[in-house]
């Protein structure tokens, strides 16, 4: 048994969050629930094809996909990832002559990602808990990572990231024809912009590794009489992580 005094007020806090038993224990588990992951899915596509008359033509095509997923973790935690993709290229051919066409072509595409925890914009637990050192933006709010290493499961959640990659790409080429001989020339040029929102370990880790009430217990068991000292509460101080801001061009 541990003493109350040896017991941080951060563990205590921490401790909330964990469910309690449910079920007999066997071996070293106590406690189950299922672990459901939803996903759904959208997809829409849509082309276009116009002549404008016997010299000029425009087509394309639309395409958009979404994904969501729902993740939940034993603790009933649920993150939510966010996924769409947009891919629209138009094109317009001119023919000049019989034996020689122009097409033009431009083409934009868009990938975005949202990962969003279960505690973000909701509530601060590391706040509450009276942990610092760790990132408190309201997208980063939420339980330091906890593992163990006697086997008590380990708490933790999904890191905040938002990614967006944009991609404007123009294209022009020529057909050329000459009796049984065609030649294609022309050139392209895209513009990226990738941003990425994103931190590792923003809310920090604690790591038990039972060492020190070990050491307690193997000192208490080698002395019969109790000696006048005061150990130090069981806490551990958060690694908070690095803020990462990445956008290119």
């Amino acid at each position: 048994m541990i003493p109350s005094s040896r017991i941080s007020p951060q563990a205590a806090s921490l401790l909330n969050l964990y469910p309690a038993p449910n079920v007999d224990a066997v071996a070293r588990y106590n406690y189950q629930t299922p672990v459901l992951v939803a996903m759904h899915q959208d997809a829409l596509q849509s082309r276009l094809t116009h002549s404008l008359n016997t010299r000029n033509q425009v087509y394309g095509t639309l395409a958009y996909q979404r994904t969501t997923t729902d993740s939940a973790n034993v603790f009933g935690f649920v993150d939510s990832s966010r996924v769409s993709g947009l891919d629209v290229p138009m094109n317009w051919s001119h023919r000049f002559a019989p034996v020689f066409t122009l097409r033009v072509k431009y083409q934009f595409t868009q990938l975005t990602r949202q990962v969003t925890p279960f505690f973000a914009n909701r509530e601060n637990v590391s706040g509450a808990a009276g942990i610092v050192g760790n990132d408190q933006a309201p997208v980063n709010w939420g339980p330091p990572a906890l593992t163990f290493s006697s086997g008590v499961a380990g708490l933790s959640s999904a890191p905040y990231l938002s990614s967006h990659d944009r991609t404007h790409g123009w294209m022009a080429e020529a057909l050329w024809t000459r009796g049984r001989h065609n030649v294609t020339f022309g050139g392209n040029f895209k513009l990226r912009r990738l941003d990425i929102l994103s931190q590792q370990d923003a809310r920090g880790s604690f790591s038990f590794s039972g060492a020190a009430t070990r050491v307690q217990r193997s000192r208490s068991s080698r002395s019969s009489a109790p000696k006048a000292s005061a150990p130090a509460p069981l806490a551990v101080e958060p690694r908070a992580g690095r803020r990462e801001v990445t956008s290119s061009l």
